[in-house]
């Protein structure tokens, strides 16, 4: 499993809690093709908690070779305001061979995995990270992975895609999915996808990412903003976005609110309270506070100060 224990300290009382193991905290993934400079520059001022550099369905077949020569310039401009960039690699081995062998570098998060097709795959894709993070000097697992949940085979393969070395959260990409299925992207069935995505992603201790509904839309936001309520909800973390308009709404929509903030602090001072008197769990508002409701507590603390810096 990745999950992994660890103290935190709850005003001066520690406490081993287990939690994600790279708590990565991503509301918003904004696309960006790595041959057009404009979207690049619009993806500045975006807000976006990461960026997905695109080498793969936003590039023409005949632009591979140029958009892969313009990761570095790429990189080294967005690292400017971005902490995490990742970079979505073409699925065709032999191109992400060539990708691989120009993405990873200090400055690139992750790869975004293009159609995963299962834990061989993975392996495959993490050996080759690994020899050229060695090359560079890079530290041992710099370079994390982000599966695209894609086709039914790798749906009906979620648990061991998740718990794969290297992978940090997990996401279904709506489109290829639902043209392989014939459904539509915000349907019952692509809906019922991401509740399994998110039970994977909890037995494993990584981030899950989707959107209960199209991530084309970015002309009616109202209509996108119920998508990140719903999914919100359901359990997804945060979403790919590609557009600039969506970004803000889904850093706001897969926040915390005040009201759930206000009511984690609380958990936190009840149990602290609770521990002090020498018991397992404490009551707060009538309801019983025991290890995993101080968990759900802690972690949306955690993210929240992540997001308010």
């Amino acid at each position: 499993m990745n999950n992994q224990s660890y103290l935190i300290e709850l005003k001066g009382q520690f406490v081993m809690l287990a939690t994600t193991a790279d708590c990565v905290y991503w509301r918003s993934l904004l696309f960006v093709p790595a041959n057009n400079a404009r979207y690049a520059e619009k993806a500045l001022t975006s807000g976006a908690d990461a960026i997905i550099i695109d080498l793969e369905d936003s590039v023409l077949d005949e632009r591979k070779t140029e958009a892969r020569a313009a990761i570095p310039r790429l990189v080294d401009e967005l690292s400017k305001t971005f902490d995490n960039i990742l970079v979505r690699t073409n699925r065709p081995l032999s191109l992400c061979v060539r990708d691989i062998e120009t993405v990873v570098c200090k400055h690139v998060t992750g790869i975004v995995v293009a159609k995963c097709a299962g834990a061989e795959h993975l392996a495959i894709l993490s050996e080759l990270i690994e020899e050229r993070e060695a090359v560079l000097g890079l530290p041992s697992k710099h370079t994390k992975l982000l599966p695209l949940i894609e086709t039914s085979h790798a749906v009906a393969r979620l648990d061991e895609i998740a718990s794969s070395p290297r992978v940090v959260a997990i996401v279904c990409g709506d489109e290829d999915l639902a043209a392989e299925l014939g459904c539509e992207p915000d349907s019952e069935t692509l809906i019922a996808v991401k509740h399994r995505l998110v039970l994977a992603a909890a037995r494993e201790g990584i981030l899950p990412l989707g959107l209960h509904g199209s991530i084309a839309e970015y002309r009616d936001l109202d209509r996108y903003a119920h998508f990140v309520d719903r999914s919100k909800a359901a359990g997804l973390k945060g979403t790919l976005c590609i557009h600039p308009n969506q970004v803000s709404i889904a850093n706001k929509g897969f926040r915390p609110t005040k009201g759930q903030l206000d009511k984690a602090k609380r958990v936190v001072e009840a149990a602290e309270a609770g521990r002090k008197t020498g018991l397992g769990a404490a009551g707060l508002d009538g309801r019983m506070i025991d290890a995993p409701v101080l968990l759900r507590a802690v972690r949306m603390l955690k993210a929240e100060k992540k997001y308010a810096r």
